[in-house]
């Protein structure tokens, strides 16, 4: 499990993120992702790892993509180190109480709905619809946020009227359809089904409605492979459906029960972050491997990244930059610390975020360079650890692992071992 130690107060937290305010920052959060993972309104055990990083940078990589339709809730990367790759500060907004669902597909509790009575959040469907069939339009079906442990409640348009006023309820429904129509035409063209995605829209002390907490990831949607995709059949997803299916079907678990749900096997959780990964390799193009990624993830929208950058330049440096750090193998002495004496050499191990992944301190470091004159020229930060002992030279392997296990974060960082002359 990842934890933190943050000198913040804590806001709120959900199934999946912490809230801590920042008291330097008025009007500012700090959104941390954690990598817990919820089913059926209960946290379940173990966390899937690397979770929380391929929420975070999905989520900023779908904001890019969207910028030209909705504002977003995004002020800045430049985050405390230990949570650096899965968190943002983002605005307080004052945050509509309801779900913003859009179904492409019916499926889920869509499904369940019609089979009941041939529509779905009031809107009537045709008739001889399967389990999976493609909408001939999408729909809006919102649903009012339960307190944690509840379900959320699916309702029609005019309680949304009810609950948010006319004019509210109508840009809701206009932004959502707007956002999906769009995220729907980028991942089709990778080779994935958008089925269904839930948003959440807040409102500015200006009245401006704005895009907030997480943005079309496993978590909030349902991605399925076209290529498998069958009406009546199903698909292969990249979300946690495979979860949801095993505690309903392999685990033994009543749902009508009391009893808190039991721990996922290994197995499960290592299938569950093979889809995050495939979910997030096949939209953005990024890689999510040791080795590193020779493609950016490219914005279909219109390329313009200028907003986001300008908003995280603003606040870069609060945070501060984590030291480099050097790590010693136990044992040895400082005598050792040279390139080579006798038997003794040195491994350095470079670790660097990935291509796709924003760098919140060297983006800090370039605007600084920047405003001294120093134009032309582009950050991006790192870590190296330097590690001795004897005859390392047989032994890259073994440190390529512990660099896998503890040095970097294969989700959001690549690393380079090699023995230093």
């Amino acid at each position: 499990m990842v934890t933190s130690h943050l000198d913040f107060p804590l806001l709120a937290e959900g199934k999946v993120r912490r809230l801590y305010r920042l008291p330097d920052q008025p009007g500012r959060l700090l959104m941390v992702a954690t990598d817990r993972i919820s089913a059926y309104d209960h946290v379940l055990t173990p966390d899937v790892p690397g979770k929380g990083a391929i929420l975070t940078n999905m989520s900023l990589w779908w904001f890019d993509q969207l910028a030209d339709i909705v504002d977003n809730h995004l002020v800045s990367v430049d985050v405390p180190a230990e949570v650096a790759g899965r968190a943002m500060v983002v605005e307080e907004l004052d945050m509509f109480p309801v779900e913003c669902v859009v179904r492409g597909y019916l499926t889920g509790s869509g499904w369940a709905e019609y089979q009941r009575n041939q529509a779905v959040c009031g809107i009537r469907l045709p008739e001889g619809l399967q389990n999976g069939s493609r909408l001939e339009e999408p729909i809006f079906t919102p649903a009012i946020k339960a307190p944690q442990g509840e379900h959320d409640e699916n309702i029609d348009y005019l309680r949304l009227v009810e609950l948010v006023g006319p004019d509210v309820a109508a840009q809701l429904h206009d932004l959502s359809l707007r956002v999906y129509q769009r995220a729907e035409e980028i991942a089709r063209k990778r080779g994935i089904l958008l089925a269904d995605t839930k948003f959440e829209f807040g409102r500015r002390a200006d009245g401006t409605i704005v895009l907030a907490d997480e943005v079309l990831t496993p978590d909030s949607s349902r991605f399925w492979d076209a290529e498998t995709w069958r009406p009546g059949k199903g698909a292969d997803s990249f979300d946690k459906q495979y979860v949801r299916d095993w505690l309903a079907n392999e685990s033994g678990w009543d749902r009508a029960s009391d009893q808190e749900p039991p721990a996922l096997p290994e197995e499960v959780v290592k299938a569950t972050s093979r889809r995050y990964e495939e979910a997030w390799a096949r939209l953005t193009g990024g890689q999510v491997s040791d080795e590193v990624s020779d493609e950016t993830p490219h914005n279909e929208a219109d390329d313009d990244k200028h907003a986001r950058a300008s908003r995280t330049d603003s606040v870069s440096g609060e945070f501060g930059d984590a030291a480099p750090v050097a790590l010693d193998v136990p044992g040895e002495s400082e005598s050792c610390s040279a390139d080579k004496i006798g038997a003794m050499s040195r491994v350095v191990v470079e670790v660097m975020p990935k291509p796709e992944i924003l760098d919140p301190q060297g983006k800090a470091i370039t605007s600084v360079l920047a405003r001294l004159g120093h134009d032309g020229l582009t950050v991006r930060q790192g870590k190296r650890f330097e590690i001795t002992g004897e005859g390392l030279e047989d032994r890259l392997d073994e440190i390529r692992q512990v660099a896998s296990e503890l040095l970097a974060n294969t989700v959001i960082e690549s690393f380079d071992v090699h023995v230093e002359d």
